[in-house]
């Protein structure tokens, strides 16, 4: 027995003296021995392992795993308990056994979401919650590839790329911006997005969350609608990116971007009472405070029931009710063309349901572009419009008063809360601000109106050109009088001439001069505006005088064709619907 011990202990010395000098060996055939002997020494620990975790007197270690994924440099991925990691292997549980795997054929680990995401066509929640790119704005290309490449820049119709090489370097890509369906965009998960997350699901507790990227769309509507919504700020978002990457890629957004959209305008209308908004006058705002887009979508269920009802529904049961009255005073043989006359009347009620859905859902896009391109500035940095902000101490308040007042269904009490909410708003502190001009902000929102970004917008064109029949049109020094907000303490006619040559300006300025623009952009972004000095920084980013630049942008205007009044187009449009 002794010597049987001996032997056994002799033998142990030899195999474990010749493992240690395979496993400091740099000759790869001893690789297999290693191997062996490692699983050997798992199997034996395996025993001790579960006698350990099956003694009731011992402390529980089953909270302690962790599952990983380990890369291989072959591409494959393996997905297991991680049990140990040194600094020469991995011992991970997969497919029901503990196997070695050495740290030399490991190119990295990564959690195991990571490791699934598929980096070709990655879904909503893949990119949201596991970022699989080295770069923090990727396209996707419209065969849904993505490519994890830096953007460099995007003019006349390309954007150019570069990639880093596994083996160090790097190499360009030029590729044409229409096979580039969407640019992808890394979430920000901080504090400030998880607190307005919060916020936001305990007012609305009965909206959806969306998140996609650094956008979260928060809404009620259907799930149809909120992919509609998506793409929709998806688009705007790459389409601003790109047309002022120069002072985009210099920055990274602060927090996520927060959307909320009301899918009836009644509850639309509560809250931006309660959020001291005159609701009457608009129909989407972004509230710096907040860091929160609000908009009603213009045809939500409820809207969209109500104009079929009064279009089409309505219609279609006189119509009804006059072919069975006039079937029973006229021969049978006449029943079909009377039939047929009907229908015809009907489809023009229906062409003209489609034509006003249209014109509605034109203008909740619209707005929503608008919008977001506030939102989008104010994120990067590059406009400050934060005019006031609630206490601290009283911001909880807010908060809590506003949650009542929607939850609140007697009027009488809904009164005394909104009276209450004034009160709470009324001593809000007015900041310091560093706040972009008036025609800056509003300019640059309103030419990203368009569903092509810059391209020709009709409403604002059609009120410039009035401005122009009135001999109205104000010199560039005029515009920079307005600091903060949209055109303060002015008429409701004057207003929207001020965002129609704010839209003119920005237009001319992106055709003609887009790096003078984005320099002086670049100037302007957290710094206050002052009055000349701003104007001056304009003036010299064109390298142009102030004469110079008016008579250039009025020669510029006059180029556009005469545009009609858009009411008067809408009036013509439903006139040869029913009459044509």
């Amino acid at each position: 027995m002794k010597k049987f011990i001996f032997l056994a202990l002799l033998a142990i010395l030899v195999m474990g003296g010749f493992y240690f000098y395979a496993k400091t060996s740099a000759s790869k055939p001893l690789a297999p021995f290693v191997e062996k002997v490692d699983n050997f020494f798992i199997s034996t620990k395996k025993m001790l392992v579960f006698f350990y975790n099956s003694n009731p007197c011992l402390p529980d270690k089953s909270s302690e795993k962790k599952e990983v994924a380990l890369h291989f440099k072959d591409g494959s991925v393996m997905i297991g308990e991680l049990v140990e990691a040194t600094d020469d292997r991995y011992v991970i549980y997969w497919n029901g056994d503990e196997t070695v795997v050495l740290a030399s054929q490991v190119e990295r680990v990564s959690s195991p979401g990571e490791a699934l995401v598929d980096k070709n066509n990655p879904s909503d929640e893949e990119i949201s919650k596991w970022w699989p790119y080295n770069n923090g704005v990727v396209p996707r290309l419209t065969n849904r590839a993505v490519l994890d490449a830096e953007i460099l820049g995007s003019k006349e119709g390309k954007v150019y790329l570069l990639y880093e090489l596994e083996g160090g370097g790097t190499i360009e890509q030029e590729i044409e911006r229409s096979k580039i369906e969407n640019l992808l965009f890394k979430p920000v998960d901080n504090r400030e997005g998880e607190d307005t997350e919060k916020i936001l699901k305990d007012l609305f507790p009965k909206m959806s969350f969306y998140k996609t990227g650094n956008i979260t769309i928060v809404t009620d509507s259907n799930e149809m609608l909120a992919k509609e919504y998506k793409q929709v700020l998806l688009n705007a978002y790459t389409n601003i990116y790109l047309a002022f990457l120069g002072i985009f890629k210099k920055r990274v957004p602060r927090v996520q971007n927060f959307v909320v959209i009301f899918d009836d305008y009644a509850d639309f209308f509560e809250y931006a009472i309660a959020d001291g908004v005159p609701a009457w006058a608009v129909s989407g705002y972004f509230s710096p405070e907040d860091k929160v887009l609000y908009l009603f979508n213009n045809m939500g269920e409820k809207f969209s029931e109500i104009l079929f009802q009064a279009v089409v529904g309505e219609s279609g049961r006189t119509m009804d009710d006059a072919v069975d009255y006039v079937k029973g005073y006229v021969d049978d043989r006449y029943h079909i063309f009377i039939e047929g006359e009907a229908k015809t009347i009907k489809d023009r009620f229906w062409r003209a349901y489609a034509y006003y859905k249209n014109v509605f859902n034109e203008e909740t896009f619209s707005t929503l572009r608008h919008e977001f391109a506030h939102a989008l500035f104010a994120n990067y940095g590059l406009q400050n419009i934060v005019v006031s902000r609630t206490d601290e101490d009283k911001r909880d308040e807010l908060i809590r008063r506003k949650k009542e007042f929607l939850e609140e269904k007697d009027c009488g009490k809904k009164a005394k809360l909104v009276k209450a909410l004034m009160r709470l708003r009324s001593n809000e502190t007015t900041l310091d601000m560093k706040a972009a001009n008036s025609w800056l902000a509003e300019g640059i929102a309103t030419y990203c109106e368009t569903n092509q970004l810059g391209g020709r917008n009709d409403k604002w064109l059609f009120l410039y050109q009035d401005m122009v029949r009135k001999n109205a049109v104000n010199p560039l020094e005029m515009l920079t009088v307005y600091k903060m907000g949209s055109f303060p303490g002015v008429s409701s006619e004057a207003t929207l001439h001020l965002y129609a040559q704010s839209w003119a300006y920005t237009t001319f300025l992106m055709d003609r001069y887009p790096e003078g623009f984005m320099k002086y952009q670049e100037m302007m972004a957290g710094k206050a505006a002052t009055g000349a000095d701003d104007l001056n920084w304009l003036l010299d980013s064109l390298g142009k005088d102030l004469r110079e630049v008016d008579r250039e942008f009025i020669s510029y205007m006059d180029d556009f064709p005469e545009i009609e009044d858009p009411f008067v187009k809408h009036f013509e449009r439903m006139y040869n619907i029913f009459n044509q």
